[in-house]
């Protein structure tokens, strides 16, 4: 990921102008300016790695049947932002190396994502029907192997879930690893920690897996694959599980998917635990008793609040000024979604094409908060339309607009630019 300086203009393509962050010298001057408040919307809105996923997934059998490569267009009419993406390693089970044509196809998937502006999240699994996973060394091998093919397109994965061991990658039936030694389990986690970017979350399956195995690591994320289940998520949870997630932080990426109806599972229930385990995302098509019985409205309701939904409240603008001023801008945003943005990325005010890196880490935009983000600028002769931009902090996709965060306004999205209008305009003279 690239870091932007506190004090600098970094915007590929565009002019730069001297940004002085607020509070620092030299003096402002007086430039007229203008309170504009702007009107939320209720529309659900695909912003980039967070909502409903599309669920995909594909086989690498033995006799070479069961591989479905991903489709740019199918990913695309499904209107969603990420694709869960599980692949099945039958061939691999006994198999210390995976070969350089399968390697291409776990690369072509990743460009297809990139074609169709989404994100993947990726599990591998030896197995959907059996407990004959690999064993744990020829796991970390294939781990190894697998980080190094996709680590260049990292960029367009989402997060990546242990999967591997047992059955469906869920860490359960397994033939190789046993339950009361972990240190199998520990090797195949820091294998992937260390195998795939660091700027990619890994999701284990229980909260207990992340406390033991990774303490402290608040990459590491969990995924719920019985949400809403019995009485603990048909094992999910035990102890103080959840007040220890509740509390982790809302940038810990949590989603998954429902798997049975229960006393707990109705929309009511649902939506509270979704905030209070801040979830990024959710599997729209498993369970359908479950989903079905929180209504169009429930459903609704989850499709706009998963993960972050930024909307702008007020801003205060420049509305002239004179050549070579110091000019101040202030916007207060509210977060309305159930988690913040689990991946940091630039916030960027838009001067006609110039661009002003503004010093703020959405990380920070907490659920059900409010945040003001100031910063200053030298005012350039002309007259200039004002506009924010949340672009993708990967330089490979800054410029496209699918992977930029459309504030949840009514009538300041341009999905031809990725930007955000501002309905206002600096007018600069000599």
């Amino acid at each position: 990921m690239r870091s932007f300086p506190a004090g600098r203009f970094v915007m590929a393509g565009v002019a730069s102008l001297a940004l002085v962050l607020s509070g620092a010298a030299p003096a402002l001057a007086a430039p007229a300016s203008v309170t504009r408040t702007y009107a939320g919307t209720d529309a659900v809105i695909a912003n980039p790695g967070r909502g409903f996923f599309t669920y995909t997934e594909t086989h690498l059998r033995g006799d070479g049947s069961g591989w479905e490569p991903l489709a740019a267009a199918d990913l695309t009419a499904a209107g969603h932002t990420l694709v869960f993406r599980i692949v099945y390693l039958e061939k691999y089970q006994a198999v210390d190396t995976i070969s350089a044509a399968d390697l291409d196809r776990f690369r072509a998937d990743l460009t297809t994502a990139r074609k169709a502006g989404v994100k993947l999240v990726l599990r591998f699994a030896y197995t959907a029907d059996s407990d004959h996973d690999a064993t744990p060394d020829r796991t970390v091998g294939h781990i190894q192997q697998i980080g190094n093919a996709i680590s260049a397109d990292a960029d367009v994965v989402a997060a990546v879930q242990a999967g591997f061991i047992g059955r469906w990658g869920e860490w359960y039936y397994t033939r190789n690893f046993t339950r009361t030694d972990q240190s199998d389990r520990k090797r195949v986690l820091d294998a992937l920690l260390a195998a795939v970017p660091s700027t990619v979350p890994v999701q284990v399956r229980t909260p207990a897996f992340a406390r033991r195995l990774a303490p402290g690591n608040t990459r590491v994320g969990v995924h719920d694959d019985c949400f809403l289940a019995g009485d603990d998520d048909y094992g999910t949870y035990a102890g103080d599980d959840r007040a220890w997630l509740a509390a982790r932080g809302a940038t810990t990426l949590v989603g998954g998917e429902t798997c049975d109806p229960s006393a707990r599972s109705g929309w009511a229930n649902a939506n509270k635990e979704m905030a209070a385990y801040h979830w990024t995302y959710l599997n729209p098509s498993f369970n359908a008793d479950v989903l079905d019985s929180w209504g169009a409205t429930g459903r609704t309701e989850a499709a706009k609040r998963l993960g972050y939904r930024l909307r702008l409240v007020k801003a205060v603008l420049p509305a002239s000024a004179k050549a070579g001023a110091k000019v101040r801008v202030s916007f207060t945003i509210t977060n309305l979604g159930y988690a913040a943005p689990v991946q940091n990325r630039p916030v960027r005010l838009l001067v006609g094409s110039r661009a002003v890196t503004l010093a703020t880490d959405v990380r920070t935009w907490l659920p059900g908060r409010t945040v003001t983000v100031t910063g200053t600028f030298t005012a350039p002769a002309g007259s200039y339309p004002l506009a924010l931009s949340l672009p993708d902090p990967s330089p490979r996709l800054a410029s496209t607009p699918a992977y930029a965060i459309q504030l949840a306004n009514t009538g300041l999205w341009n999905a031809t630019t990725g930007r955000n209008s501002l309905k206002a305009t600096l007018k600069v003279t000599r």
